[in-house]
């Protein structure tokens, strides 16, 4: 496997949500929206354009699980389709729960998605704002999902510290 960044997505039948975090980096953060009507090959292909041809060492797929923790039929199919991407990218796939990833954007957010303004007029969105509203939500919800591996992995990194007396 190679060296490189490591990019969390949370796909959905439509569009996906793309994160990144640099390599070594505990940070994630929202890069882009793909349409997903192009195909697999057409999603990786504008994955990797996303990216600047950089290498990725990990993707991170939010899977919707139910209230249970099981895996339903959406998110075995999401699971698979992030299995085939990260094969494509020479990547290793990780599943991540992504429940609650869509909340409402918080303050911290809307900032890190380059939101934060308030808006001049009131009532109807451009086509153009929904656009923008819309690539936002869904990069942002990856970027929540990346963070949550991110902080599980450092997590882990701080235990096995632990375990050894470091």
């Amino acid at each position: 496997m190679t060296r490189g960044c490591a990019v969390g997505i949370d796909p959905g039948e439509r569009w996906i949500g793309v994160a990144r975090a640099a390599s070594g980096s505990d940070l994630a953060l929202p890069v882009g929206t793909i349409d997903r009507s192009a195909g697999d090959a057409g999603t990786a292909k504008a994955l990797k354009s996303m990216l600047g041809g950089e290498a990725v060492s990990e993707l991170v797929i939010g899977v919707p699980l139910r209230p249970d923790g099981r895996e339903d039929a959406q998110a075995t199919a999401f699971r698979q389709f992030g299995e085939a991407l990260a094969e494509s990218l020479g990547a290793l796939c990780v599943a991540q729960d992504e429940r609650f990833s869509s909340e409402p954007p918080t303050v911290n957010d809307n900032q890190l998605a380059g939101g934060g303004r308030k808006s001049r007029a009131r009532g109807k969105k451009s086509i153009q704002r929904q656009r923008r509203d819309r690539e936002r939500s869904h990069s942002t919800a990856a970027a929540r999902i990346l963070q949550r591996w991110l902080d599980s992995q450092k997590g882990h990194r701080a235990r096995e510290q632990a375990d050894r007396g470091v």
